[in-house]
Order: C-alpha cells, then sequence, then structure tokens
C-alpha cells in the first residue's frame, strides 16, 4: 500500500497544465511587442499591424507544474472586433494594454473590459500600462492605473516591452491571479491539458510591416 501511495504522489508531480492568454488592447499600443518581447527576447523596430490574430506558445514552470501558455496577440481595430471576439472561447486570462502617452487608450480600457465580461464574466485579468521607457510623454499617471484597477478589482502593472521591464512579471501576475484561492485539485481540474490541440480559432494570424516603431 505504502509503494503504491508512493506511486500517486510521483503521478502527481510535475502535472502539465494549459493556459490560453489573450492580450487586448487599442492599436499601437504595444501589444505585438509585448507578445514578441515575452516569447522571443526581441522588439520589432518597425511596426507591426496585427491583421486578425497572432499566436504564439510558451513553456514555463510554476510550483511542481509544467505550463503552456498560449498567448494570443489581437488587433485593436474596430473592424476587426467581430474576428477577436471568436478567440474569447476557452480563454484564462486576459493582458489589457494602454499606452501610457495615449489618454485615449487608457479611456478605451474601460470598453475592453466589458467586451471581455460580455463574453465570459470569469475571465481573470490584469491591467497593463505600456511605454514607461517614455516618460517624458506620460498622460496617464499611476495613480489612473490604480484607480481603474480598483474599480475593476484587477491587479495592476506598468511595463515597457522595448525595454523588457516586467514583461515577465506581468504574465507571472496573471498566472498567479488564476491560481488564486485555488487548490491544487481545483487548479489541475481547471487547467489540465488536453491530448488534442487546445486552439479554438480557425483563422490563421498575419501580419503587416509598416513604417515607424512599435514600442
Amino acid at each position: 500500500m505504502a509503494e503504491n501511495n508512493e506511486n500517486n504522489n510521483d503521478n502527481n508531480k510535475n502535472v502539465e497544465l494549459s493556459l490560453k492568454i489573450l492580450i487586448i488592447g487599442d492599436s499601437q499600443v504595444g501589444k505585438t511587442s509585448l507578445l514578441l518581447n515575452y516569447i522571443d527576447k526581441i522588439f520589432p523596430e518597425e511596426h507591426i499591424s496585427t491583421i486578425g490574430v497572432e499566436y504564439k506558445e510558451k513553456f514555463i514552470k510554476k510550483d511542481d507544474f509544467n505550463i503552456r501558455l498560449q498567448v494570443w496577440d489581437t488587433a485593436g481595430q474596430e473592424r476587426f472586433r467581430s474576428i477577436t471576439k471568436s478567440i474569447y472561447r476557452n480563454t484564462n486570462g486576459v493582458l489589457f494594454v494602454y499606452d501610457i502617452t495615449s489618454k485615449e487608450s487608457f479611456v478605451n480600457v474601460k470598453n475592453w473590459i466589458k467586451d471581455t465580461e460580455n463574453m465570459d464574466k470569469d475571465i481573470k485579468g490584469v491591467i497593463l500600462g505600456n511605454k514607461i521607457d517614455l516618460e517624458n510623454s506620460r498622460v496617464v499617471s499611476k495613480e489612473d492605473l490604480e484607480e481603474i484597477g480598483n474599480k475593476y478589482k484587477m491587479p495592476v502593472l506598468e511595463v515597457s516591452a522595448k525595454k523588457g521591464i516586467n514583461v515577465n512579471e506581468c504574465f507571472d501576475k496573471l498566472v498567479d491571479e488564476l491560481f488564486k484561492n485555488k487548490s491544487r485539485e481545483d487548479i489541475i481540474k481547471s487547467f489540465i491539458r488536453k491530448n488534442k490541440s487546445d486552439l479554438s480559432v480557425s483563422t490563421k494570424a498575419t501580419v503587416k510591416n509598416q513604417k515607424g516603431c512599435c514600442k
């Protein structure tokens, strides 16, 4: 019996989970740069406009869980809203991104949160203020960020996709939020990786290079 218990404990170690994460926000707030910095450790010097969705994945380890993060970069343009809404299916967490040098992108965060809540009220999120490397051009204060975080009861963080500041931390914070107040058994039940592909969107992601710098 003792041997069986030991085998069961071994089977419970290194459980593989799968989490689907969306990066959402207005166009040119730096969503694609955030994705590329996190996955590939690169920063595109030319502006990349996402057409539809862009998908990448990364394997991380938390506690004794092996986690496959499926990270989806969504187009911010209004005309692509109908496309991006289709990828909310089976989503676990969302990074809501705005540009600290753009008041409009910050104001629009509430619209992106509303869209997400309309799809699934239980989706967890983190609100991110990007481009802190442009501090001299800041128009959205840290106090503004804290206020919206309190309003929607979400963690907040300021980042720089260009400099890599707090990039890993924002994804870690979202994973922590997904695991928050869950027992080990609940985590496994909620996020256990299926044998088949978890991809739920048939839309092919394409990107278009444009002149300019995407931060």
